[in-house]
């Protein structure tokens, strides 16, 4: 902690040096100034937390000093000390933030007396300033989880409530009347994987940047808005409403700023107009079905306005050949896998329509099925299996190629990849992840306001819920869900020190999408509702 002694007569600097006991407070650093304009001087470059001034000196007098301080360095507390007991003088410096006045000359208990209410009430102060600090970074940084969240609810059709418009307008300060509404989706998981791995270390830079390009697009809440779809992590929603703009003149703009940004273009499936709000969750679905329904082998456009026929296309399913598939990867051998992926797939690469969505569907067959192969490794990870995880992205990586079309080398290669590392996983046992329940906790610190489930961490760590379950509770005392109810918690505790933040925003916030629960689980673990916490946190202060 600093002080500045402010006195243009030397020996009276001396004596306060002397009389004051400043290690026992904390004070380390004492700077000195002959007059109010090296007081300035020394308060801009160090930032002195303790002020003592005289008020009489030549050029710039304590008077003026207090007022200068009071309007740049208003944390500061500054003890005056004159030869003057001058009652204007004294309410000057009352008026301007001076927090005691002390006769010369000055005594060490009442010196001490003074320096040490000062040194208490600068450190509560800043306690305070601390702690309002890290509310507003907490709130910073949900503010747009908690917009997207409210899209979200609006998107699926959970939220479409009176209450829940409102908090979307006071939010997102949209237009009054909006009459029809169209929809646009896209999915990051379109993207190839030579794109998504520029991204591997920073997943959500990709995000960020697809967002930024898109906000810009809609200039203004009149035009639209855009979000990230928060139970599809994935995708990316454009909500259009202004009926002077094309949106997919909108989309053309956006492909070409993505195409400076990450060199790639993106497929936006986008719906018919429908009436606001009560039409957006189905042309929601309506732009997600195009999207995914999308013909994935042949590329006419970027934006897809409607599905396109499979003429009557049987597709094979790939747990239809699940035997096969098994049987050549616990041979170990690179030719059998080889040949039993080409007898399901050569069929498949004449065919002129494969969607989008039945790419997904193949991956999606092929995790279950490795996924059942690996429940008899009493749920730990093969070493191949960790370095896969270590390295993914938390977005689908499907085999596309540049140009969001179907690779048919790329889908081969995932399979026979996959298939090989499940054969070794299967017939030899593979030392885990030294400590897989730590990593699982800081996954939880990171994400405990998305809708976490026991069964998405255990997918994501290819771990079995029984084990995470089991071995959660012996290394942390608590179960998962504990682990995650105590995170929202504290969390949602700290925003309570908030007045502005209603409690129900609060809940969404931390992860809680019913108010009513979040108060139950609060009521539980605190003992008190979150009302009645966020009472006794301002009686404290008072």
């Amino acid at each position: 902690m600093k002080a500045l002694l402010v006195d243009d007569e030397k020996h009276v600097r001396d004596a306060i040096r002397l009389l004051g006991h400043w290690e026992e407070f904390g004070i380390d650093t004492l700077i000195e100034a002959a007059d109010g304009d090296e007081a300035i001087a020394a308060i801009t470059a160090h930032q002195p937390q303790i002020i003592l001034s005289d008020m009489r000196m030549p050029g710039k007098d304590g008077m003026a000093l207090l007022e200068w301080i009071s309007a740049h360095a208003p944390h500061s507390k500054v003890l005056v000390i004159s030869g003057y007991d001058d009652f204007e003088l004294v309410r000057h410096a009352i008026r301007h933030g001076g927090m005691d006045y002390l006769l010369k000359p000055v005594e060490a208990d009442e010196l001490n007396a003074s320096l040490l209410k000062a040194v208490t009430a600068w450190g509560e102060e800043d306690a305070i300033r601390i702690q309002s600090t890290r509310q507003s970074i907490v709130v910073n940084r949900m503010r747009p989880h908690y917009q997207d969240r409210l899209l979200t609810e609006l998107a699926v059709g959970r939220g479409s409530s009176p209450s829940h418009m409102q908090r979307l307008q006071d939010e997102l300060n949209l237009p009054s009347v909006i009459p029809v509404c169209s929809v646009a989706v896209t999915s990051l998981s379109h993207l190839d994987a030579g794109c998504l791995a520029k991204y591997r270390s920073q997943p959500d830079l990709l995000v960020f940047s697809v967002l930024n390009i898109c906000a810009e697009m809609l200039s203004t809440p009149d035009e639209g808005v855009m979000f990230r779809q928060l139970d599809q992590p994935d995708e990316i929603v454009l909500l259009h409403w202004d009926p002077s703009t094309s949106l997919e003149h909108i989309l053309d703009k956006v492909n070409q700023g993505l195409e400076q940004t990450i060199q790639r273009r993106l497929h936006f499936g986008i719906s018919t107009c429908e009436s606001y709000p009560g039409g957006i969750s189905a042309a929601y679905l309506e732009a997600s079905s195009r999207l995914w329904r999308r013909n994935a082998v042949q590329i006419k456009q970027r934006i897809h306005a409607s599905v396109e026929s499979s003429n009557g296309n049987k597709i094979r399913r790939l747990t239809a050949h699940e035997e096969p598939l098994r049987m050549a990867a616990m041979s170990c051998r690179v030719s059998s896998v080889a040949a039993a992926v080409a007898e399901w797939l050569d069929p498949i690469t004449d065919l002129e329509v494969v969607s989008a969505e039945q790419i997904q569907q193949w991956i999606d067959e092929l995790e279950w099925m490795l996924s059942r192969w690996l429940d008899d490794t009493a749920g730990l990870p093969s070493k191949e299996e960790e370095v896969t995880e270590e390295q993914s992205i938390p977005f689908a990586e499907l085999p596309f190629d540049a140009e969001g079309l179907l690779s048919f080398p790329l889908l081969r290669s995932l399979l026979e990849q996959r298939l090989l590392a499940a054969g070794k996983a299967l017939t030899a046992h593979h030392p885990a992840n030294p400590d897989p329940m730590s990593e699982i906790a800081r996954y939880m610190d990171a994400h405990y306001q998305e809708d976490l489930s026991l069964q998405q961490i255990a997918a994501r760590f290819y771990l079995s819920r029984e084990y995470i379950s089991r071995k959660f509770k012996q290394q942390f005392g608590l179960n998962w869900s504990e682990y995650l109810s105590k995170l929202r918690i504290n969390n949602a505790k700290l925003l309570l020190q908030n007045p502005s933040l209603r409690v129900a925003k609060i809940s969404e916030m931390v992860g809680f999408q019913d108010e009513k629960y979040f108060s139950k689980v609060f009521k539980k673990m605190e003992g008190i509702t979150p009302v009645e916490y966020r009472k006794t946190v301002f009686q404290a202060g008072t």
